[in-house]
């Protein structure tokens, strides 16, 4: 919690209302940004985990760990009012987990790769490995609402992976049947997680965070015979955010009753405070908090003068 107040005088003997003097008439400020914001990926916390089935045969990893792995880059989101969206340059690049079979080419050997995956085939007569390198997402949206506590449906997201991307599946057969390759990735899905995506503060940093469960289906063999599950979770830090001032509306008393109506970002948390001297100052309200812009709070008090401000 900082120092910052803004302060308002309620005098109650004579009935009348005044903002107090200081630094009300510079209070208009921008409360949301039209520019796309730039939120980076934590890679201690961003993590992609695959699984599915190639001709109806599970995906099996290669070796412990080998089917997750961490992921960087970028989103760059939209924040308007009391929406969200994601632009089509947001992309994410998944990080080498291991060495793992076969290389780029198909061929026999290890080599740095993002997910190494093990099928065995025809049961058991035919085993594949293969090797996810240079995977990217990108990830955009319409405009979503953000609903409550900086929380918005996830279900919008779109994930895909971009034309120009080099991602790519290297495989090798061995057993009754042999073979090897390398094919490109390509595809585009939904995200099917229903737990919400939220984006909070940590004093002026902005925390994104998306949980990703989708579904990616190709052809190898036969059409559509690959399911290709992704599930994990995306953590992502945000700009600075400006240090906001409030804007404060003209308060009103009723019956000693004090409301005060203020703009603010969405989702911050306001204390309310009152003094009769400007020294001594009592908290009336923590955690005063709303899903819009728009900020009340109401409170008895029965002095014939106080000042009230706003605390973060």
């Amino acid at each position: 919690m900082n120092n910052r107040s803004h302060p308002v005088e309620v005098v109650g003997g004579c009935g009348c209302l005044k903002l107090f003097a200081t630094g009300w008439v510079v209070l208009t400020v921008a409360l949301t940004s039209v520019a796309a914001d730039v939120f980076t990926l934590d890679t201690n916390q961003s993590s992609l985990t695959v699984s599915g089935t190639v001709q109806g045969a599970a995906i099996a990893q290669q070796a412990p760990g080998s089917l997750t792995t961490k992921y960087g880059g970028t989103l760059q989101a939209t924040q308007t009012g009391n929406t969200i969206q994601f632009a089509d340059q947001s992309l994410i690049t998944a990080l080498n987990s291991g060495n793992w079979q076969p290389l780029t080419n198909g061929s026999a050997g290890l080599a740095p790769a993002n997910y190494g995956a093990s099928i065995s085939l025809v049961a058991g007569f035919v085993k594949v490995k293969a090797a996810l390198r240079l995977l990217q997402l990108g990830i955009s949206s319409q405009n979503i609402t953000v609903i409550s506590n900086g929380q918005f449906t996830a279900t919008n997201l779109m994930l895909l992976f971009p034309s120009n991307a080099a991602s790519s599946l290297a495989y090798v057969e061995t057993g009754f049947a042999s073979g090897s390759g390398s094919t490109p990735l390509t595809g585009q899905s939904t995200n099917n997680s229903t737990t919400f995506a939220t984006l909070s503060t940590n004093g002026n940093l902005q925390i994104l965070t998306i949980l990703v469960n989708t579904q990616f289906i190709f052809s190898t063999a036969s059409s559509n015979d690959t399911i290709l599950n992704v599930v994990g979770q995306l953590v992502a830090t945000g700009p600075t955010l400006p240090v906001m001032v409030p804007v404060l509306q003209p308060p009103t008393v009723q019956t000693q009753v004090v409301t005060l109506r203020w703009q603010a970002p969405a989702g911050q948390q306001f204390q309310v405070q009152s003094s009769t001297n400007f020294v001594t100052w009592q908290t009336n309200a923590v955690n005063v908090t709303s899903a819009t812009t728009n900020y009340t709070w109401s409170g008895l008090d029965t002095a014939s003068r106080a000042f009230f401000r706003l605390a973060q």
